[in-house]
């Protein structure tokens, strides 16, 4: 294979020891052998697949059945983030959350005392934000004029593995905090026992929507890179409903009996019914600024 011959620099660790390790969906996903960090090369087409469907419909295959309905079991979980936020911070002040969609966790933020914006790439979902009468701006991280240390919290809830460059994010994200803020990032755990067991079955792998892949050892290293220090870390189970969970199993598996199953639930009106998932496999990281940026 050609791809296997290159020589890529890990963008985490700056190891070289690099090697392709294995294909889904038609995507080459590679793995430095150094701190683990996975990544797809060469990256996806860019193309917005963060359309309408993926936050209403998911009929392409990505995104969510209803993107508010699907986050409503999420509320308690979100509230234990806070909760852990304002402990951290000291209290509550200025917060972006970064990949806000229709602003679910913006809007708790803002009910539960925070001066909460949101970012989103989505023009559609973050209008339905904007419709609730939330500041929610489209566009991304990268490209956006806020100020240096307008922010005390800056959230990346499950959107990190979304981009293809995570360490100009985290560094643009550090940038945006005032001394002594906080970074909070909530993504899949490559390295997490249940990921090692399925491997490249692992239903968290998913290109194009997903395109990087980290585990404890390098997202350290890439907030330390950026001035920032891991103050908490913990695996907290989230709720989701059961229309959810039977749309990722028939994304997962391209097996049709979960959507048989999914279908029989909505007709006898137990799709919007919520269990507790806890895999262990999704990691949330709290991490603090304090030492200056190392470019």
């Amino acid at each position: 294979m050609e791809n296997a011959v290159q020589k890529i620099i890990c963008m985490a660790c700056g190891s070289p020891k690099t090697a392709f390790s294995f294909k889904k969906c038609g995507y080459d996903f590679w793995r430095c052998f150094e701190c683990g960090f996975i990544f797809i090369f060469p990256l996806p087409e860019s193309g917005n697949i963060y359309s309408k469907d993926y936050f209403s419909g998911a009929l392409n295959g990505f995104g969510y059945v209803d993107y508010d309905s699907d986050k409503e079991p999420m509320e308690n979980w979100f509230k234990k983030v806070l909760a852990i936020i304002s402990k951290n911070a000291g209290g509550k002040g200025k917060l972006l959350d970064v990949g806000a969609a229709t602003g679910y966790f913006v809007e708790l933020a803002a009910k539960n005392g925070w001066r909460a914006e949101g970012l989103e790439i989505s023009d559609y979902a973050a209008s339905l934000g904007r419709k609730k009468g939330l500041d929610i701006k489209t566009g991304t991280l990268l490209d956006s004029n806020f100020a240096g240390g307008a922010f005390d919290v800056v959230t990346m809830f499950d959107v990190l593995e979304h981009f293809a460059d995570p360490r100009k994010e985290i560094f643009k994200a550090a940038e945006l905090l005032k001394k002594g803020g906080l970074l909070v990032i909530n993504t899949p755990d490559a390295g997490s026992f249940y990921a090692k067991i399925l491997g490249k079955r692992w239903h968290l792998f998913i290109p194009p929507e997903h395109i990087c892949y980290f585990n404890q050892k390098n997202i350290g290293i890439f907030m330390q890179k950026a001035g920032l220090n891991a103050v908490y870390r913990s695996k907290i189970g989230k709720k989701f409903t059961l229309e959810y969970i039977f749309k990722t199993l028939h994304k997962w598996q391209k097996l049709g009996i979960w959507n048989l199953i999914g279908s029989i639930l909505k007709t006898i009106g137990l799709n919007k019914l919520s269990i507790l998932v806890n895999l262990r496999d999704n990691m949330l990281i709290i991490a603090v600024k304090g030492q200056t940026l190392k470019k």
